[in-house]
């Protein structure tokens, strides 16, 4: 069980952890042309980082149905779930499209991003191109992990992220696109990590192409049930995030600029210890389908011990270069110092969410949706009840993380699943 874990969780970490390099060089870019391009690039993503969190059951919900089917040895239902994700991808996109410019005054508003209007819609109105791409990209990466194949999904991860790191980087140096390169750069780094996640589909035995079969009612009414309860916890997971970002930028430029840092420290320690759970997507699911208990809770209970281990690394690492790294993100001393007096929210919040991150795993694979949607709810609650009874805006967001692994630990310990 531990090289089954490892082969798996190993090539998801790497996978991962190119996602924040991305992100992190376009901060990075942004932050060292000027404060309020930090900030744009902070608000503007934070909008795709909700329209993306949104639809983000279209990789959690493709993952546990295809891996409960894989596990049962049920080929037919394997492709099948591909083909109704991939429609519904398709079908969501286009609803962006159609809404997009309503979607982006709406969410200028909720920001309070009015500074920044300019920049973020120029940033937008080229990012918002890529959703369609992003959303199939979702479909395929759950696909694969669901069929228990990690190395595909580290190869278009890469892809996207290295790309758009590159296409980046050209386009706002030596292009002087400023924040439009960075949209640019997302956009084609998208399509590429499609091209080459449906020239990997070509190694698969598909089932043929019925359309009543695809589109069974009661198939669909299951997919869409799980993912109902998918679309809550990520719309809640993501107004978090969002309202964390508000309330920063309510705060000031400084404290904006602070929390757009602590977001991607926060970002790489989730990422990587999220290879571990990624792994028990497709192992928990393959063996809660295939009715083998006791291996299932050996996947589980090494997820847990694999995924401590890594969030402990990632604090050790923060408390010893907390400094050294920050000024890879910005080079104004006055964030510098105000990060160093919230060193400790940095150091331990991969540790207080390491639970929440791989027991979303674990509920991915049972497909536990309503378990899922539960948790964060719970967690926003107690992260703005915190924050208005006066704790502070990084302590509050903290145990956001804390409380959803507490509630998902004593669901679970609960449950009788033989």
């Amino acid at each position: 069980m531990h090289n089954k874990i490892l082969r798996l969780g190993i090539p998801n970490i790497l996978s991962n952890i190119t996602i924040p390099l991305s992100s992190s060089i376009d901060v990075a870019l942004m932050g060292h042309l000027s404060a309020k391009h930090l900030g744009a690039i902070a608000l503007g993503s934070m909008i795709f980082v909700f329209l993306y969190g949104s639809f983000n059951f279209l990789r959690m919900g493709t993952t546990g149905i295809t891996a409960q089917s894989f596990g049962a040895g049920d080929k037919k239902e394997v492709s099948l779930t591909l083909y109704r994700a991939l429609s519904l991808a398709v079908l969501l996109a286009m609803l962006v499209f159609l809404f997009q410019t309503p979607i982006k005054e709406f969410a200028i508003y909720f920001l309070n991003a009015g500074e920044y209007k300019d920049f973020i819609s120029e940033y937008f109105d080229i990012r918002v191109y890529a959703v369609l791409g992003a959303l199939i990209n979702f479909v395929l990466i759950g696909w694969y992990f669901g069929v228990s194949n990690s190395m595909i999904p580290l190869i278009m991860t890469i892809t996207i992220n290295l790309s758009n790191a590159i296409f980046s980087y050209i386009f706002v140096y030596h292009e002087d696109m400023g924040i439009s390169g960075v949209a640019l750069g997302t956009m084609m780094s998208q399509y590429l990590g499609v091209i080459v996640g449906f020239w990997f589909l070509r190694k698969y035995d598909f089932y043929k192409v019925i359309y009543h079969k695809v589109f069974n009612k009661s198939k669909l009414l299951n997919f869409f049930h799980i993912n109902k309860n998918l679309f809550i916890r990520t719309i809640a997971l993501t107004l978090s995030l969002n309202i964390f970002y508000s309330l920063a930028s309510k705060e000031g430029s400084l404290v904006l600029a602070v929390a757009t840092v602590f977001m991607q420290f926060l970002t790489w320690s989730a990422y990587g210890i999220d290879g571990f759970a990624n792994a028990s997507e497709s192992l928990v699911g393959k063996y809660f389908g295939a009715r083998d208990f006791k291996s299932m809770k050996k996947a589980i209970n090494l997820s847990l011990i694999y995924g401590f281990v890594v969030a402990l690394i990632f604090s050790i690492i923060y408390f010893l270069f907390l400094k050294q790294i920050s000024y890879i993100f910005v080079s104004d001393l006055k964030v510098i110092e105000m990060v160093d007096e919230y060193k400790w929210y940095f150091v331990l919040v991969p540790i207080l969410g390491f639970m929440s991150y791989i027991y979303d795993g674990i509920l991915v694979g049972l497909t536990m949706s309503k378990v899922l949607r539960d948790s964060v709810l719970v967690g926003f609650l107690v992260f703005l009840g915190f924050y208005y009874l006066g704790f502070g805006l990084f302590f509050s967001f903290c145990l956001f993380f804390l409380s959803r692994g507490i509630y998902q630990m004593i669901w679970l310990r609960s449950w009788r699943y033989e």
